[in-house]
């Protein structure tokens, strides 16, 4: 009986324990969880202070990041407290019942008998237990245990919620540094993807030898190493580019043999008559600067002169003899060899002739090859060109600087260059720099000379600027200051002495100095023929590194807009 009335009363006492565990727990929640919003909160206002010293966040992510944190606290607070309660067992309660409600430790004393942690007699055991629950039930856990909250840590978040609100609303300056840094980061990206590809585009050119595919790849890849440099500013990502961009458009020269394309028209139009075919393959083949497939046709040629009449062989002699003629000053090699199988020919020596053809087929496939490389030098470097030009325009804001085709009051066109000038009053004109064209309107018409003897076709307007033409043109617009007009300015009077009246030579030869009059003295020079020393001695020039980065960029914008 007696052990029965033990164990339903330390029931009764457990239940108890269990009541005061509970608020317990409920006062530890109203206490942790809000202090665990404030500490993230508190942590979302530094990272709002540091974002406005230092272009870190935006305020959209400091408002995200902000409620992240703000979770992560209650979070991390939740998780403490479900640590905490798991060390709270019977006796730590009965301890904090003791102590709470001040029962002289009788609530510890009974839990540590009853777990045997203490010896005691069964009478006086059954007697503390009973005390035990006449003294807890003279308490209330619910009245004598009030939860409350604590208002310190409410105004504290109150006040940092309105920090916070405030710094999210109100512009960060930095803001717009971070976002133009970000633009300018992906852009970088953006284009190291871009090299990537094209790295991959050179290696699988079936027309290039690999000596060539070295070449190329070589400033392609220099440059992809340098994007891949950590903390790479704007200014050296564009520099790098430009640099690229350089060595592709000398490589793209070096390869590239203008004058021989322009002359094949010429030095295929006897063989393109001729009654052979594979002859007239040839010639069709040169005309349509198709250099593979003249090669392919010069060794069929070859292959097909033992089955020519001796009629046929003389005419193709002659041919070939005019195709070398025309060949001779843009290449000499070719020429000799065509030279070479034509003389052949007329001495009989089929043979001859054809190792002469077979050499030049191959001299033909070479040309091809380089042909191609150019191609490709080319169109890497107008790649690089617009990857340049990308990071030199990320992060502007639409009204930022480095927009293009903006108007400049006062500004017009012309061509600066060699030769006549012609204007059309009341109509359209077209004007270009380089090869880039504009468009404008004069009142008035006539001829004239331009300043540096140029052909001046077109017009003046203020605020026009010249668009890029097909061939070419700026790719930036360039800003150029309009002429002040003096026309309606009075000039200062200056008083000559009488002997410099009477006989200007005493003084001084500027007196004796006579306008210049320009006249068409025969001294006009092809544009793309003096192009290139410019070009090249303001390039030599970029070498020196006094010339800021940023500004070697525009000067290889500047002549590579003008490119003819």
């Amino acid at each position: 009986m007696i052990g029965a009335g033990n164990e339903q009363l330390f029931e009764q006492l457990t239940g108890y324990l269990q009541q005061v565990h509970n608020r317990r727990r409920w006062q530890e929640v109203l206490i942790w969880l809000p202090r665990g919003l404030l500490a993230g909160l508190l942590t979302g206002i530094v990272l709002a202070t540091v974002a406005r010293f230092r272009p870190f966040l935006t305020n959209e992510e400091v408002a995200y990041a902000a409620g992240i944190l703000a979770g992560l606290g209650v979070f991390v607070a939740t998780v403490a407290l479900w640590w905490m309660w798991r060390q709270y067992d019977l006796v730590a309660q009965a301890r904090f019942a003791d102590r709470w409600f001040r029962l002289q430790e009788r609530v510890t004393t009974a839990v540590e008998i009853r777990l045997g942690r203490l010896d005691a007699n069964p009478v006086i055991a059954q007697q503390q237990l009973a005390d035990t629950i006449t003294a807890v039930s003279h308490t209330d856990p619910r009245r004598d245990y009030p939860l409350h909250i604590n208002r310190q840590d409410w105004i504290m978040i109150l006040l940092t919620l309105a920090l916070l609100i405030t710094a999210v609303l109100l512009p960060n300056p930095q803001e717009q540094i971070l976002k133009k840094q970000r633009a300018i980061n992906q852009t970088i990206e953006e284009q190291k993807q871009e090299l990537q590809a094209l790295v991959e585009e050179i290696n699988q050119n079936p027309n290039l030898t690999q000596q060539q595919k070295e070449e190329i790849l070589q400033p392609v890849e220099n440059a992809l190493e340098q994007l891949n440099q950590p903390g790479l500013s704007q200014e050296e990502a564009v520099a790098t580019l430009s640099e690229a961009e350089a060595e592709l458009r000398e490589l793209g020269e070096q390869y590239s043999n203008e004058n021989l394309r322009q002359q094949l028209q010429q030095a295929g139009e006897p063989l393109s008559n001729s009654n052979t075919q594979n002859a007239q393959s040839l010639g069709n083949a040169l005309q349509n600067g198709n250099l593979s497939q003249a090669g392919q046709a010069a060794a069929q040629l070859a292959d097909q002169l033992p089955e020519l009449t001796p009629q046929e062989t003389q005419e193709l002699a002659q041919e070939l003899a005019e195709t070398a003629e025309a060949l001779r000053e843009t290449d000499s090699e070719l020429a000799e060899q065509f030279a070479e199988a034509a003389q052949a020919l007329q001495n009989g020596d089929t043979a001859a002739a054809q190792q002469a053809l077979r050499e030049a087929a191959g001299t033909l496939q070479e040309r091809a090859q380089e042909l191609a490389a150019a191609q490709q030098a080319q169109a890497a470097a107008g790649q690089l060109n617009q990857g340049r030009q990308a990071v030199a325009q990320a992060g502007q804001t639409p009204n930022g600087n480095g927009q293009q085709g903006q108007n400049q009051p006062g500004q017009g066109q012309g061509q600066t260059g060699e030769g006549q000038g012609q204007g059309q009053g009341e109509g359209q004109g077209q004007g270009q720099i380089g090869e880039g064209q504009g468009q404008g309107q004069e009142a008035g018409a006539g001829q004239g000379a331009a300043p540096n003897g140029g052909n001046s076709l077109g017009s003046e307007q203020g605020g026009s600027t010249g668009s890029p033409a097909p061939g070419g043109g700026h790719t930036e617009n360039v800003y150029v200051p309009p002429l002040i007009d003096l026309s309606e300015q009075s000039g200062v009077e200056i008083e000559l002495p009488a002997e410099c009246v009477a006989n200007p030579a005493n003084c001084g030869q500027l007196l004796n100095e006579t306008p210049t009059e320009f006249t068409n003295e025969g001294s006009v020079v092809p544009y793309n023929q003096v192009f290139g020393d410019y070009r090249d001695a303001a390039y030599e020039a970029l070498d020196d590194e006094y010339i800021p980065l940023a500004l070697k960029g525009l000067v290889r914008d500047y002549f590579s807009s003008l490119e003819p």
